[in-house]
This record gives C-alpha cells, structure tokens and sequence, in this order.
C-alpha cells in the first residue's frame, strides 16, 4: 500500500486526499492510516487547505530522493 502510495506522488506530484486515494486505488480509510506512519517516518509532509490537505512528498529525505530516481530508471526500461 505504502509504495502505491508513494508511486502515486512521485508519478502526480502533490494531491488532495482524495485523489491521492483515487490515483493511487487505496481505499479512504487504509490510505488516511498509511499517510499517518508515512508523515510519521518523514517520508511525506501534510499541508492544510482551506478546504482539504495537500499531501506532498518530502524531497529533503534522502529516501525518497533514492525511491523516485530508481523508480525514473525503472520506467525508462
């Protein structure tokens, strides 16, 4: 779930919730607990709108930087 999840903002960039749910085909429920542990480990950062949360990827951390490289290198195969 994590790694749709992820893929889904590095493919996207950043989304609501509820098109992250709907790019990443993870249901509302598991993907609002999978974003908690995400934001938790730093791999994701949660800004408040005015209306909904913006969930963007956290490219300071150097994991996500190594996932969205080799994902890049993946597709290019």
């Amino acid at each position: 779930m994590r790694l749709k999840i992820l893929y889904a903002l590095i493919k996207y960039g950043d989304l609501s919730i509820s098109n992250l749910s709907k790019k990443s085909k993870v249901k509302f429920y598991v993907l609002k607990r999978e974003l908690d542990y995400l934001s938790e480990k730093g791999y994701i950062e949660i800004l408040s709108g005015e209306r909904n949360k913006i969930i963007r990827l956290n490219y300071t951390n150097q994991k996500i930087l190594i996932l969205k490289n080799l994902l890049e290198e993946l597709e290019e195969l």
